[in-house]
């Protein structure tokens, strides 16, 4: 028995795909599979997108029937593809459509580097940007769906682009980009101050950087410190969990070594030279 399947995976040009996507009548299709519960019928969706002429809707499904739209096998309708949930999806969010500014958000929290308020956060170019007024040194800097902030209200967007942080990172230190979903590099540099761990795409290029801690505070042997110690990480913004002075860090080439302390007790995570985390202690002063 062969023990090592085929892999098979078949690329099309992309100025093809998108091509599909260039007529009203196609987006409007996808539309329809927005609020829908399962999968629809063919006149369910000509009525959803009101065309009368049962001909013309037929050639333009079936464009998008294969790459974003497939007849599920029972035979009651169609659904969408993955690549169909995911145009669905950043046409809901506005990823292509949507434009949005926030003016500046003061946040009177100490910066977790040097104790200084206020922290400032904007947005604009599709990127959330949260710098400390006083250092300079505390930077965060991220992409988010401009479609999404009109559902907050403008007290609400800091811990709300936080939440969405969370999640980018859970993505890259399992080793998926946050663009493609490609699969990441990552590569320990420990020149900076902090030291800083690099993650970089090769399919599509993106680069994340961040603090060397960071892949251990995202580790989860570090929540459960942290629930330990009555500190709910789902609910507590990432400037909050840990400040510079609960922090040391060493680094090397080879790895770097970052210790958290609270409340006497230290946990100490193991970063390779890929960014990896290789291993979590706790120890008691």
């Amino acid at each position: 028995m062969d023990e090592s399947p085929e892999i098979s995976v078949d690329h099309r040009p992309p100025d093809e795909v998108f091509a599909v996507l260039g007529n009203e009548t196609r987006v409007d299709i996808l539309r329809a599979f927005v609020d829908a519960d399962g999968p629809l019928t063919f006149s369910e969706l000509r009525e959803a997108v009101g065309m009368r002429d049962s001909g013309q809707f037929n050639y333009h499904l079936g464009k998008l029937v294969g790459t974003f739209v497939r007849e599920s096998e029972d035979g009651e309708g169609y659904r969408p593809t993955l690549a169909g949930l995911q145009v669905v999806g950043a046409l809901v969010a506005g990823t292509y459509t949507a434009d949005a500014t926030v003016a500046p958000i003061d946040i009177d929290d100490p910066c977790p580097n040097c104790g200084g308020r206020p922290l400032v956060v904007t947005f604009q170019d599709d990127h959330v940007d949260m710098v400390c007024s006083t250092c300079e040194e505390f930077h965060n800097y991220y992409s988010f769906p401009p479609g999404t902030i009109d559902q907050y209200t403008r007290d609400e967007l800091p811990e709300t682009f936080d939440r969405w942080l969370w999640t980018l990172f859970q993505r890259i230190t399992a080793g998926f980009c946050a663009n493609c979903a490609g699969r990441l590099t990552g590569r320990l540099d420990p020149d900076p101050d902090p030291a800083r761990v690099e993650w970089s795409c090769d399919r599509c290029g993106d680069l994340a950087t961040a603090s060397v801690s960071t892949p251990v505070l995202y580790h989860p042997a570090t929540q459960g410190f942290f629930h330990d110690h009555g500190v709910d990480t789902m609910t507590t913004p990432s400037w909050r969990l840990a400040s510079a002075r609960d922090l040391d860090v060493e680094a090397t080439p080879e790895g770097a070594t970052v210790r958290l302390t609270l409340d006497g007790e230290t946990l100490t995570g193991h970063v390779d030279a890929t960014g990896t985390v290789t291993g979590v202690d706790r120890s008691t002063r």
